[in-house]
This record gives C-alpha cells, structure tokens and sequence, in this order.
C-alpha cells in the first residue's frame, strides 16, 4: 500500500525567480516524501528542467500571464489533480488565481497554500490595481495559508485587506550555496545585472547610471544576463546613451555564478520586489550589490555592512551607490564578505525547504494519512 502524501505545485512564470523557487522547493524535498504533480507551462524552465524526472508528474498549464480562454483547460487539470492532493501550493498570480479556484471547487481549500512572489497589484495602476485587489482579498478565502517572502509582503496584503493575519507565514527564498563556493575573482569596473527586460525592472536606469559613471571610471563595463520583450527598446537606449559598447546583452544563462565571480559589483534596480533571489545569490557570491530599498530587499541587505541601497526610480542615486563600491576596492571586499556570510546562515535553500516542509505538515500530518 503506498501511504506517501501526494503534493500538488503549479507555477505559470516561464522563467526567472518563481520558475528558480519552485525547481529548488522540489530538488530540496527528500526523496520519496510526497509524490509530487507540478503544474506548468510547457517549455518552460520548471517543465524543460523536471521534464523526463520519473518521481515527477508534469501537467501543462497556459502560459499567458493575462486571462484567456485556455485557463479554462488549465482549470479543469488542476481541480482533477487537487481532488487527489493532500497538500496543494499554487505561485504566483496566474496560477494562484486558477490554483487556489480549482482547489475551492474541490473543497480541498484547508488544504491550499499561495506564495504570491509579489502581490499582483504592485504591477498595476488605477482600475486594474483596484480589481486585482479585490480578487486577492477573495481568492484568499480559498486557500489555507498565505506564505509570503518578506514582512513588507504581508504588510502590504494585511494593509490592502486580504487574508487574516493567521493565514501568513513568512518564509524567505533561499539559495544554494554550494553553487556560489567560487573564490570571487573580480574585473576591475565590471558589473552584472540579472534580470527581466520589463518595466519594474528598470533596466533603463541602469543603462543611464552606466552612462555618469563612464568619465569617473573608464573601465566600467555592464553584463546583463536575462530576456523579455523589451530587449530591443533597452539596446537602442544603450546605443542612444553612448555606452552600447560597454553593455554585453548575454541572454539567459546557466552559468551565472562563474559571471557573479567575475563580477565586481552586482545590481538591481527594481521599483518593487518582493525578496529576490539575483541578491541572495551574489551575496553567497561575496560579491558586492548595489540594490534600490524596495519591497523586502531591506530585509536582505543590512545597508553599508552587507551591500548598499540606494533610493528607487533615481539614475543619480544608483551611480553614486555603484562609484562606492568601485572607487574603494577595500570596502567591496568586506561588503562581500560579510554578505556571503548572511546569506549563508539566514538564507539557506536547507532552512526554506524545512520551513515549507513544516507548513505541509501542519496542514497534512502524515500519521492521519
């Protein structure tokens, strides 16, 4: 008789730091513990990556991050894989929408559980922000708990009305240290942004911050790892700000802590975040950052000790931040060091997947299975 509990996960981003938390969530669980179903869209980094695995079963889901008609379909497969499930953990807005219904539908909302990785009205405006409030604070009632990644992200739903304050559990992102174990070997002036080319991501900023720092620092070179719609706009502002020669769009990449060692300062200039998992990487990295204090990241970064944060949405800002680290090579160092350190003993991929796991128990002891 196989007594194994069986765990539903559904993710729709097709990459970047969702598609990243939920791979790690299922490497980090031991072996044999759950029989576990992910739901997402296919030829995404979750599916390519689980795809073939024999202890996984993939389920395909739509892909558009917008309402559409194939959320229908993607509804139907998650309500028959829910009424199955002994714990249920829907991502992000998309899925946490169809997710957190289909389980409803199924009356297994006790056994429900939405990471919002942001909340969904951080990205809109007026109307839209409005709705998408509105639909959080209903959706809330379907599901049992709310795991949220930093403070900030369960003040911001407590102060917009959505969910109990009982239902939150924080539980940040963790990273795998063991990949970030190479000796920092930095080029002078060289700096690396890890992102998505999308609004809030303000990779404009950093093109134009790049810019101010070319007479101070005439070695200054930017590598910029990610993709996005527009990609294109930001490679003609870079040609329009004159630094398209200093600026290498290297497209996504797996080699990201070989590009963090040789980085001498790391970058994110997002106008919300929730707890990135790009800073806690080059943090285990030893690799300085140079961040904008929103959302959560100040709970990652002790400001001057463990990195430096500046203020958001402000070209002059971001420079001033990046010439710190570049213009006293000592204080980059002990900025990466004692970095390193935190994000080892605070932010562990091990202390995120036992939190989670604790959570699944609560909702899903084994002894009553």
């Amino acid at each position: 008789m196989n007594d194994r509990r069986r765990l539903l996960i559904a993710a729709q981003p097709m990459n970047g730091g969702v598609a990243r938390h939920v791979l790690d969530l299922v490497d980090g669980i031991p072996h044999g513990l759950y029989e576990i179903d992910v739901a997402c869209p296919r030829r995404s980094l979750t599916w390519n990556v689980l795809e073939g695995r024999p202890e996984i079963r993939l389920t395909p889901m739509a892909p558009h991050r917008r309402p559409a008609p194939q959320d229908v379909a993607s509804l139907a497969r998650l309500a028959r894989l829910a009424a199955q499930a002994d714990v249920i953990h829907v991502h992000s807005a998309k899925a946490g929408a169809v997710g957190r219904l289909a389980a409803a539908l199924r009356g297994r909302r006790d056994r429900c559980v939405f990471t919002p990785h942001g909340w969904s009205f951080w990205a809109a405006r007026g109307l839209e922000a409005s709705f998408y409030r509105r639909f959080e604070r209903l959706a809330a009632q379907w599901c049992r708990a709310l795991v949220v990644l930093s403070r900030h992200e369960q003040s911001a739903g407590l102060q917009a009305g959505i969910g109990r304050p009982e239902q939150y559990c924080v539980i940040p992102n963790g990273v795998r240290a063991s990949r970030f174990d190479r000796a920092p070997t930095p080029v002078s002036g060289r700096l690396l942004l890890v992102t998505r080319f999308a609004p809030p991501k303000r990779t404009d900023i950093v093109l134009d911050a790049l810019r101010l720092l070319v007479p101070r620092f005439p070695e200054v070179e930017l590598d910029i790892v990610g993709e996005g719609a527009d990609q294109q706009r930001l490679e003609r502002l870079a040609a329009e700000l004159g630094v398209s020669q200093r600026v290498r769009f290297l497209g996504l990449r797996e080699d990201v802590p070989a590009l963090l060692a040789d980085a001498h300062c790391a970058l994110l200039a997002s106008d919300y975040e929730g707890c990135p998992l790009v800073v806690l990487e080059a943090m285990a990295a030893g690799v300085p950052v140079v961040a904008t204090a929103v959302g959560g990241v100040p709970e990652l970064i002790e400001d001057g000790r463990t990195g430096i944060l500046v203020k958001a949405n402000s070209v002059g800002a971001l420079a001033a931040g990046i010439a710190r680290v570049l213009s006293a090579p000592e204080t980059a160092r002990n900025l990466g060091d004692l970095a390193r350190r935190r994000a080892r003993e605070l932010f562990s991929m091990e202390r995120m997947v036992h939190d989670v796991l604790t959570l699944y128990d609560e909702i899903a002891p084994a002894s009553t299975l």
